[in-house]
């Protein structure tokens, strides 16, 4: 019994000391295996970082050759991007492609990888072309921006009818959008969809250039096919983009009420002005007394609207936009101008008219100082698909801005009413 029982844990001890040597062993192997990934991959990073691609390429490549097993996806990922957007050898990127399937076939790139194999196969005749449209793509060519747009319109002309033309379409869209060229970015976008009749191209790469449309119908102030752009791209069903696609539209919308507010604001002064001339306001004008009541307030609509430029350079708000305080000073002073002009005919419609229109003077040039500065084009992206069209607000200059509308429409009411007292006086005096 004690025999047995000796040799059952001698054989214990054994397998004990064969299951540690194993583990071990195995531990082993697998440090050196991630030690020797770590130093390739720093070594093929710091050539990808010098533009030597080819030799990055080639550092990853030796690397699966010692490890043919290699369980990293990255590697695999990083070797075909290199490939594929850098070197534009599109054979070893579907080498390299393929080989990833069959290692990881539910690995976290396999959609991706997919997508991107069919997308070489299908354009297999036009690599040429896509060599020479990608080589302009790289921010590392040193080409203007003109030379890029100018070399893509070559090509494009050249193979209109081959695969990789609604590729370069696109590209020259985002390209002149982005330059300010409205027109040809708008004829390069509707030529994109066109294709969208071939079947080729996914309801998320539609939804994309249909929200590129829109922005290049806002800026040419077409809202209504923008909306309807926008309105297609939401028809599409691309999951999760229905709050983004909504919430650009709300946007739309809201830009072009406040185009028709500034328009209807315009005519508003228009109007004004036009009246003036038709009550021949220069009976009534003496230069002198004019310069003498308009000199106070027009003194403190320059302490109110030009004085928080000051407060916000001294407190170096960067982001805050300050030409709404010069605009507002500007346009305070031209309707302050017009209402006093308008105080010898406010007997004839009343005080409360008066001060009333004197109102809406101000309140014209306040909304018309918001729409030129806050909507005049320059762009605060929230995320990938919305843009507003605003300029970042900080909390200060929110205040400061509240406070000289209200400041501007409180000293042009009151300026309004002394205004017409003393006309009434003088009116009194000569009777």
């Amino acid at each position: 019994m004690n025999k047995k029982r000796a040799h059952y844990v001698l054989a214990s001890m054994v397998m004990t000391i064969i299951t540690f040597i194993t583990i071990s062993g195995t531990s082993m192997a697998q440090g050196s295996s991630d030690e020797l990934v770590k130093e390739y991959s720093n070594k093929a990073n710091q050539f990808f970082a010098a533009n030597d691609y080819e030799q990055a390429a080639m550092t990853l490549e030796e690397l699966l050759a010692k490890e043919p097993d290699l369980n990293n996806e990255m590697v695999y990922k990083q070797l075909t991007h290199i490939y594929d957007d850098y070197l534009f050898d599109f054979e070893k990127a579907l080498f390299f492609y393929t080989a990833y399937l069959n290692h990881f076939p539910q690995g976290i790139f396999s959609d991706d990888f997919q997508g991107r194999i069919a997308y070489l196969n299908e354009r297999h005749s036009d690599w040429p072309i896509l060599q020479r449209f990608r080589r302009i793509q790289l921010e590392e060519d040193h080409m203007t921006m003109q030379a890029k747009l100018e070399e893509v319109e070559t090509i494009l002309s050249q193979h209109e009818d081959s695969e990789i033309a609604p590729d370069m379409q696109l590209y020259l869209a985002n390209k002149y959008y982005e330059t300010a060229g409205y027109q040809e970015a708008r004829e390069h976008v509707e030529q994109y969809m066109d294709s969208f009749g071939k079947g080729v191209i996914s309801s998320e790469d539609r939804a994309s250039a249909l929200q590129l449309y829109a922005d290049i119908l806002v800026k040419q102030h077409r809202f209504g096919k923008a909306i309807r752009a926008v309105d297609q791209a939401i028809a599409l069903n691309v999951p999760g983009e229905d709050f983004n696609y909504a919430l650009k539209k709300s946007g739309i919308i809201k830009q072009r009420n406040m185009l028709y507010g500034f328009i209807g604001t315009l005519l508003y002064a228009f109007v004004v002005v036009v009246s003036l001339f038709s009550l021949r306001f220069w009976r009534h004008f003496h230069l002198r007394s004019y310069a003498r009541q308009l000199a106070r307030p027009l003194q403190l609509l320059g302490l109110i609207t030009l004085g928080p430029i000051f407060t916000l350079i001294i407190t170096r708000e960067p982001e805050t936009n300050i030409r709404f305080f010069c605009w507002l000073f500007g346009l305070s002073v031209f309707f302050m101008i017009l209402t006093r002009l308008f105080a010898p005919f406010f007997m004839k419609s009343g005080r409360v008219a008066y001060v009333s229109m004197s109102g809406l003077h101000m309140a014209a040039a306040s909304f018309m100082a918001y729409y030129v500065t806050i909507y005049s084009g320059r762009q605060t992206s929230i995320n990938a698909l919305i843009e507003i069209y605003a300029d970042p607000l900080t909390t200060l200059s929110l205040w400061l801005m509240w406070g000289s509308v209200i400041a501007v429409l409180l000293i042009n009411a009151i300026s309004s009413f002394v205004f017409s007292k003393i006309k009434l006086l003088a009116h009194q005096g000569g009777a």
